[in-house]
């Protein structure tokens, strides 16, 4: 008798229909430049912390170490409460990369269907850096997930950002403003 596991796949990311891709091409013209890092755009940012304040002094670079204790299982749930409600807020949208490296690599877009899915992707985990790169087409921004607890909001227009920073907040997360540093 041959038994038959069943198992439930669930679609983390689905591909866009190529009309909605080019208009989040056209709304997000530096998208690819933020996303390698080249250039913010022209967009205004903000950073999104577990810090409140910027790490400035040698002496306080050791709080961006924190692997194993209590203090990194809060940051941990913060981070995981905002991006969950994001999930809950709005589509989320995000690149990869498809085809061959690098000659042929064409940059499309996906949108996340599964907040546990999402949710897995975006969680802390020390043994490799954070890659989340998320498109949100309704707020206008751009958020980019950093090494250190600390993410980069990018965002057209502050008042149609307002509503992710004030998750972040509600989140227990700090904004930090880059021209205070």
């Amino acid at each position: 008798m041959v038994s038959h596991k069943t198992q439930s796949h669930q679609k983390i990311l689905t591909r866009l229909a190529e009309q909605d891709a080019q208009h989040i091409h056209r709304q997000f013209p530096s998208m690819r430049a933020i996303l390698e890092k080249d250039s913010d755009g022209g967009m205004q940012k903000i950073a999104i912390s577990v810090f409140d304040h910027w790490l400035r002094d040698a002496s306080e670079w050791h709080l961006m170490n924190i692997t194993d204790s209590m203090e990194r299982n809060r940051r941990n749930q913060s981070m995981e409460a905002h991006w969950a409600s994001l999930f809950d807020l709005t589509p989320i949208y995000t690149p990869r990369w498809r085809g061959r490296w690098p000659g042929k690599a064409k940059l499309t877009l996906k949108r996340y269907t599964s907040r546990d899915g999402f949710l897995a992707q975006s969680r802390f985990s020390p043994s490799k850096a954070p890659t989340q790169f998320i498109i949100l087409p309704e707020q206008g921004c751009i958020y980019a997930a950093g090494w250190d607890d600390t993410n980069v909001l990018y965002f057209q227009n502050r008042d149609n950002a307002q509503p992710v920073i004030q998750l972040a907040v509600a989140a227990g997360l700090c904004v930090l403003h880059f021209d205070e540093t």
